[in-house]
């Protein structure tokens, strides 16, 4: 029996890319025999509703208090197998074993794209807590080599763990899901989507532009923005606003999210960089074609290998282009190959991060 205690925190102050990781992998894992999970969280109240999973929550005023006094005792007096740290960060005392998971270091390798204090704590509480876990999860080749360059880390201690899609992410009735967006949000086909927060790492001045000459061209698709605004995002959506051919819906619901991949023409993704880049992935299970930036990252390594048209220019021109050759086959109905994207599966990247676990809690053990 492993016992794995999580720091869950993300699970109780909001939605996003590291809470859906944890708990897709805490799911998976709770059903199994021989592991044992417990969740901590900075919250008062219990904060999820994962059946099989402990939860451990007290409140404390600043997270990084939180970490250094309630959790730090309470692993020193519990002595799990194993630390998950989703979010990056250990405390500074930590007698067990630990497994710290590194999503990305955009914030080292390109200026500006993150708040100072994001910056601040990837140069501080990251680097520190990767140099002394057992193990590093990094969700890529890409973000393993630069954890591996830029913190000096053992290239064996450091394991590439990916992302994972949602097993209702597969092809659907197109028509089923225009009618639902048309519904909900007065949106028509034909369109192009970009998903994810707007914020300058994105890349998203590039589409603006596309969409502008597309519009300008007469060529029949928009393009459609689904996401929060994020750091420095809100000159972006009103520069988004304002851009003929171009539609700004906010953030969107799991089935609005699901319908927008199966009703797209093609998902576009012209970030700057990435340690990962899920939103491809996710459209291509769901049978729309992917373009991605040249040059971007993990988005090149995941995306780029599972069939996505990669765009190696940041001009409207190179962009319209891509977008183009994407939407032919779409019609044709093709897709990526059978098997690309299983790897990518929740259960399968449960096992592998179960894996790096027994692999921490045995060293720690000897």
């Amino acid at each position: 029996m492993i016992h794995v205690a999580v720091d869950a925190n993300c699970l109780a102050w909001g939605w996003g890319g590291i809470p859906k990781v944890v708990d897709r992998v805490v799911r998976e894992l709770v059903g199994r025999d021989d592991v044992r999970i417990d969740l901590l969280a900075n919250t008062s109240a219990p904060f999820t509703e994962i059946d099989g999973a402990g939860q451990v929550f007290r409140r404390i005023k600043g997270t990084a208090l939180w970490r250094e006094t309630f959790v730090a005792r309470w692993l020193e007096r519990e002595r799990p197998s194993v630390f998950w740290a989703p979010e990056s960060i250990l405390p500074h005392r930590l007698r067990v074993a630990s497994v710290v998971t590194i999503h990305d270091l955009a914030s080292l390798l390109i200026p500006g794209v993150k708040p100072a204090r994001h910056r601040l704590a990837f140069r501080t509480g990251v680097r520190r807590s990767a140099r002394s876990a057992t193990r590093v999860v990094a969700v890529s080749q890409t973000t393993a080599a630069d954890a591996t360059r830029l913190y000096g880390l053992a290239p064996d201690r450091v394991v590439v763990v990916p992302n994972g899609i949602d097993s209702r992410l597969t092809p659907g009735s197109r028509d089923a899901a225009q009618a639902l967006l048309r519904q909900r949000r007065g949106l028509e086909a034909p369109f192009v989507v970009a998903v994810g927060s707007l914020e300058p790492r994105k890349g998203l001045d590039v589409l603006l532009d596309a969409a502008a000459l597309a519009h300008g061209r007469g060529l029949p698709w928009q393009v459609v923005l689904a996401g929060s605004t994020a750091y420095r995002g809100e000159a972006l959506a009103a520069r988004a606003r304002a851009t003929p051919g171009c539609r700004v819906l906010g953030p969107v619901d799991e089935d609005e999210l699901l319908a927008l991949y199966r009703a797209a023409d093609a998902l576009a993704a012209p970030s700057l960089y990435e340690g990962f880049g899920l939103t491809p992935l996710e459209a291509l299970a769901c049978g729309t074609p992917a373009v991605i930036a040249g040059g971007s990252g993990g988005l090149v390594e995941i995306a780029g290998d599972a069939g996505a048209v990669v765009v190696e220019t940041r001009t409207a021109e190179a962009w319209v282009d891509g977008i183009e050759r994407a939407r032919a086959p779409r019609a044709a109905g093709a897709g990526p190959a059978p098997g690309t994207l299983e790897r990518y599966r929740w259960p399968a990247v449960a096992e592998r991060m179960l894996g790096v676990l027994e692999e921490a809690a045995a060293e720690r053990a000897r």
